[in-house]
């Protein structure tokens, strides 16, 4: 037996499944990724997902586009290997590694895929070990927090920390710094990134000036903008890191700090919000529409956010938008009171709780 995540797999059981020859079509695929889609319960989806690789013959293209709903590693890995032996070019099960955001997960979708090829000599030849996105070692600066950030906010979300470091290894492939540069620049202009995230990405680039040349492109468009003077220390040279935070300081007084919204928030404008959120039936298309909206006013009820939070089933849902819409209220006395009903769950509510008073500290 060969266990991964607490997932077993009869290699004798594997072997009896019939070879898969032709991955299914386009048409018959795009069916069942809507109905993968349509699971709003996180474990739902995960078994939906695992129902179709256990039964489906896919291609890698198929894997990976099933597998990007899913944002946590050990999900992934127990999809991945649920899947291989219906997998049709497994000589290309490489491109599966780029799914994993961590560089164990990846060796250990390796290790098995070559456990595979010793237990039956005529599975197709899989690409080495050096097929295996490149690990990413990043110097020890002093990378600001993000998620304690409380100022100017230039994008709505970060990027999750998972999906931008498979973003960053597709870049990081790249041996010569144009192309990198040119990968860099189009992660920034397309994705909303954090200081933190900025600072990582220009450790791939070895000349200074093309560093200060993406910072600079960077700031106008990054998260915590108020952290952004911490990425003077990706430079080694003391003149770069004066022109950073000369820029810095000069485009701030020109394009000002945002203005935060005047507190123009009705009751019908808040209606009409609610009812826009009720709408979406995906749970997690619902909450970054929630992410993206709700910071267009500062002065939300309690009452209101709650109304908000009780549009999701899930608890691990609602506290995660229970915590993030708290910057947005104007009574945050009455915050953890309001909404901690919403949680059946006393670790959820001492979460809740805690989270509030962390914030009052501040």
């Amino acid at each position: 037996m060969v266990a991964f995540f607490g997932f077993n797999i009869s290699i004798n059981a594997q072997l009896r499944q019939e070879t898969c020859v032709n991955a299914i079509s386009s048409m018959q695929f795009q069916q069942l990724r809507r109905n993968v889609s349509a699971q709003i319960q996180p474990m739902q989806r995960f078994n939906a997902a695992l129902k179709i690789m256990q039964s489906t013959c896919l291609n890698t293209s198929q894997l990976l586009d099933l597998l990007s709903f899913f944002s946590e590693d050990g999900e992934r890995l127990e999809l991945a290997i649920s899947a291989y032996p219906r997998i049709v070019n497994q000589q290309d099960i490489y491109d599966v590694y780029n799914a994993f955001a961590y560089f164990s997960s990846a060796f250990r979708y390796h290790d098995y895929v070559q456990q595979q090829s010793v237990i039956n000599p005529n599975a197709p030849v899989v690409q080495s070990v050096s097929s295996i996105p490149v690990q990413i070692n990043f110097p020890q600066l002093n990378y600001p927090d993000v998620y304690a950030y409380q100022g100017v906010r230039y994008c709505a979300s970060p990027l999750s920390e998972a999906d931008f470091m498979i973003y960053l290894r597709d870049v990081a492939k790249n041996s010569d710094e144009s192309s990198r540069m040119e990968g860099l620049r189009q992660m920034q202009t397309s994705m909303c990134l954090s200081t933190a995230q900025c600072m990582k990405m220009t450790t791939l680039l070895m000349i200074e000036n093309n560093r200060l040349e993406f910072l600079k492109k960077a700031y106008s468009s990054v998260y915590d903008e108020g952290n952004f003077e911490q990425a003077t220390q990706v430079f080694g040279h003391v003149p770069n890191q004066i022109t950073l935070r000369n820029y810095i300081l000069s485009t701030r007084s020109t394009i000002g700090q945002p203005v935060p919204r005047p507190c123009e928030l009705t009751m019908t404008v808040f209606n009409n919000m609610h009812s826009t959120f009720a709408k979406e039936s995906s749970s997690s298309s619902r909450k970054q529409i929630v992410k993206d909206q709700l910071p267009r006013y500062n002065c939300y009820t309690s009452s209101q956010i709650k109304q908000v939070v009780s549009l999701f089933s899930s608890s691990s849902d609602k506290l995660e938008v229970g915590k993030f819409a708290f910057d947005y209220v104007s009574d945050p006395d009455n915050y953890f009171f309001e909404l901690s009903s919403l949680f059946s769950s006393s670790m959820d509510r001492q979460s809740l709780s805690n989270y509030v008073s962390s914030k009052h500290q501040k």
